[in-house]
């Protein structure tokens, strides 16, 4: 069977070969995982535009917000919290390395620091294991943050506030960027292939 070019399958599932078999209840962690990356991927290879991505991400974010009753992302079993709350768990992540790091470091340089330590798809870690390995990776302490605001508690995000930082809106039905927004380098940097 041909894959179509815009397929996004194929990628999706290659991002889970990168990542450790985890042995918590944090399936949102893998597939947010590969919900985030893929289309950043498509878009550093030339296949999907900078524009799909943001639209895709202001869609599908929203489906992954916690709705009365949910506790954090840690053993949901409801497909937009696995999905789309780790997908927002992962951008966030993403956002927060690249600020702190004044956009020296970035989501990658955490996920190069997993591999490196030998995690991906043949062993089996935990979550907070594999989150310690890629602070470390960045020097930074950001993703055991952020688990601890958003893996066990709601942990909501105020969407529009998100958006508007990195500079991301739309107009008559279609992306609009303002390169003023406080977080707009971020942005380019997210969406742009990592410099190595």
């Amino acid at each position: 069977m041909a894959v179509s070019r815009p397929d996004w399958t194929l990628t999706h599932e290659m991002v889970h070969l990168a990542f450790p078999n985890l042995t918590s209840d944090d399936h949102w962690a893998e597939e947010g995982l590969a919900t985030y990356v893929e289309p950043l991927a498509r878009a550093r290879l030339g296949t999907l535009s900078e524009d799909k991505v943001w639209s895709d991400l202001m869609e599908g974010v929203p489906k992954g917000m916690p709705q009365r009753g949910d506790r954090g992302l840690h053993g949901t079993k409801e497909w937009g919290r696995t999905y789309w709350g780790g997908a927002l768990f992962w951008l966030l992540a993403d956002m927060r390395i690249r600020e702190q790091t004044r956009n020296r470091r970035g989501l990658p340089d955490a996920l190069d620091g997993i591999l490196d330590a030998g995690g991906d798809i043949r062993v089996r870690w935990d979550l907070l294991r594999t989150l310690a390995v890629a602070d470390k990776a960045v020097g930074l302490t950001v993703l055991s943050d952020l688990y601890r605001e958003m893996g066990r508690k709601p942990g909501a995000a105020d969407l529009n506030d998100l958006w508007r930082r990195l500079g991301i809106g739309r107009a008559r039905g279609r992306v609009v960027y303002d390169n003023s927004a406080p977080l707009a380098e971020v942005r380019r940097a997210i969406v742009s292939a990592p410099r190595h």
